[in-house]
């Protein structure tokens, strides 16, 4: 419902796959990403290099929409890696 609603990238859907992996997997941090690396596939709502990422540590949840240069695909998964463990190490600090 989440899908047909709001789209696959999305915050609402970022974050219910964070909040149902937490469910699935029991750990203190999760992490869901959710985006249009490219070459194709973006539009001028959702354009290719957006990009969210779902992070849960314990009871807390933050969604981070990111808009990454469209530099080539390589460019924006790589982005969103690096992204993605700037936002785990300063949940755990």
């Amino acid at each position: 419902n989440i899908v047909k609603k709001f789209g696959s990238v999305s915050s609402e859907c970022c974050y219910n796959m964070v909040k149902n992996l937490s469910k699935i997997a029991k750990t203190d941090i999760c992490l869901s990403i959710t985006g249009i690396a490219g070459p194709n596939g973006g539009t001028k709502s959702k354009p290719v290099g957006l990009v969210y990422i779902g992070l849960k540590n314990k009871n807390k949840i933050l969604i981070k929409k990111n808009i990454f240069k469209n530099k080539g695909r390589s460019y924006i998964r790589k982005s969103t890696v690096k992204e993605s463990l700037k936002l785990i190490f300063a949940s755990i600090k």
